[in-house]
């Protein structure tokens, strides 16, 4: 049956997302190490300021073409040519505007010295632009091993040039240009993972079926490209690169545990809404099993990192880094309580809303960007992170509120999700502090194996409870594992 297709679809999906998303951290984590022994903050700040500008117009130039066709039932092709050639113009006429503008940007952040950067940094646009578009039909069939591959060149390709030429030059440039290489590789690569093969068709008139739902698409672009090119720019503008460069990288190293369970979520359970879009209850079961996903990661990670932040910090970049501390522990908590926002969003586009999740984007950008005005000149970087938690609390709550309303879901069952988890994660920390107050000083190795101990102890609980009180991730992750592994077991 459909539904039960969906499911084997979506955990399979699933599957290859969490193995790119973790492959990626893993080998990023590792080569961002030895970066950032060979580079400063104020090189990875550049990086990011460099970016605002690309990253920018990339979103706020995007049409939702893609996402409109992804969620329509009728077979896409007839408008493919048409959607591929109005990237290609599109991203042309945006790589000559930063080109030309190039001096008035480095102008605003006051980086002079790196305006060949921001001219060349058009390529990224360019590149990105000419992408074929066939790539939608890896995201329409949920076939996300392609999506893996995509991602797994591109991201090779990026720490292979940034490593290496980080060797011979200490500055921005091996990111630039590893950033680069990315978006180049990753692009060539779709070629190869798909036989469609565009060409130019200048007939966008068929393009305007697409544009009542696809403008909603890219008015929620708009406000996902504006809200990060604000929160960056306000940080640079107010503080330096070198606190963007400390911001950036907390969010990166707080995004490690999380983001694979994040991007499964993201990915994966949009496609897959659309295909069960008239039945409320299986979509409010797929709702309620992702919020499981991530409060059982983002729980015990932020307990980690507030208990032991500087701990971890000091062991993995050393202590020209340890300003990363306190920041690094307010934006894992906003992390965690995005786990609301970022399960219940994908339902509102999948379900032909995509307006509810344009203005609770819109009540997120307006809500980050009076917390920073506000709190950055008080209290500097950390005023930018608690900014991000007052915003990740305002649009978590609103999601939920308006997602009870859609689908009718109980406001109570929602609330509970983040109980077992939270238990758990309590009780595990409690005996992780008795036995630092009993055991004394350990050494970095005693430390990563009393962490992992703690791990398997966790797990090791959610389990007791989900069978005890008929509750928690327990079932959710049981499910995923026998779907996975080709296990019949009892359901819930």
């Amino acid at each position: 049956m459909e539904e039960t297709s969906t499911l084997k679809k979506s955990i399979e999906g699933g599957k290859w997302v969490f193995i790119n998303s973790v492959s990626q951290k893993i080998i990023g984590f590792l080569s961002f190490l030895i970066l950032a022994r060979l580079l400063t903050p104020i090189d990875f700040g550049m990086l990011a300021i460099l970016l605002i500008v690309p990253n920018f117009i990339i979103l706020v130039s995007a049409t939702g073409f893609e996402a409109a066709l992804i969620q329509k039932k009728e077979d896409p092709v007839p408008y493919l040519n048409a959607v591929w050639t109005f990237n290609v113009l599109k991203s042309l006429a945006m790589f000559l505007i930063i080109f030309f503008a190039a001096p008035l940007i480095a102008s605003f952040f006051q980086i002079q010295e790196a305006l060949l950067a921001i001219r060349l940094s058009g390529l990224i646009v360019l590149i990105s632009g000419s992408a074929n578009i066939a790539q939608l039909f890896f995201f329409k069939n949920i076939d996300f091993k392609k999506v893996f591959i995509r991602d797994t060149v591109g991201f090779i390709a990026y720490n292979v040039v940034a490593l290496v030429l980080a060797i011979f030059y200490r500055s921005f440039w091996p990111l630039f240009w590893g950033t680069v290489a990315l978006h180049l590789s990753s692009t060539a690569s779709i070629y190869f993972l798909h036989e469609f093969r565009p060409r130019l068709d200048f007939r966008f008139k068929k393009l305007l079926a697409l544009t009542n739902y696809s403008k909603w698409i890219y008015w929620q672009n708009l406000m996902d490209r504006i809200t990060l090119t604000v929160e960056n720019s306000l940080v640079a503008k107010m503080l330096g690169a070198t606190e963007v460069g400390l911001f950036t990288r907390a969010k990166s190293l707080a995004s490690v545990p999380i983001s694979p369970f994040a991007n499964i979520i993201n990915r994966v359970t949009f496609p897959a809404y659309t295909r069960i879009q008239d039945s409320y209850e299986k979509i409010t079961d797929g709702f309620l099993k992702s919020l499981d996903i991530l409060f059982f990661i983002s729980i015990p990670v932020s307990f980690l990192f507030i208990e032991f932040g500087q701990r971890v910090v000091l062991i993995l970049l050393g202590e020209k880094w340890i300003g990363i501390e306190i920041i690094l522990k307010v934006i894992i908590l906003a992390f965690a309580v995005n786990a609301f926002y970022s399960s219940a969003i994908p339902i509102f586009n999948a379900l032909g809303k995509p307006q509810i999740k344009s203005w609770i984007m819109l009540i997120n950008l307006i809500s980050l960007s009076a917390s920073l005005l506000i709190l950055i000149p008080i209290y500097g970087v950390l005023g930018a992170a608690i900014g991000m938690l007052l915003a990740s609390v305002t649009t978590s709550l609103a999601s939920i509120l308006i997602l009870t309303r859609v689908i009718t879901i109980k406001l109570i069952d929602i609330i509970k999700s983040p109980f077992a988890p939270l238990a758990a994660s309590l009780i595990v920390f409690m005996i992780g502090r008795l036995t630092l107050k009993y055991f004394g000083p350990l050494t970095d190795l005693e430390f990563a194996i009393l962490i992992s101990l703690l791990g398997i102890f966790y797990l090791a609980v959610i389990v007791f409870i989900g069978k005890l009180f008929n509750k928690g991730p327990y079932f959710t992750l049981r499910l995923i594992v026998s779907e996975t592994l080709n296990l019949k077991i009892k359901a819930k």
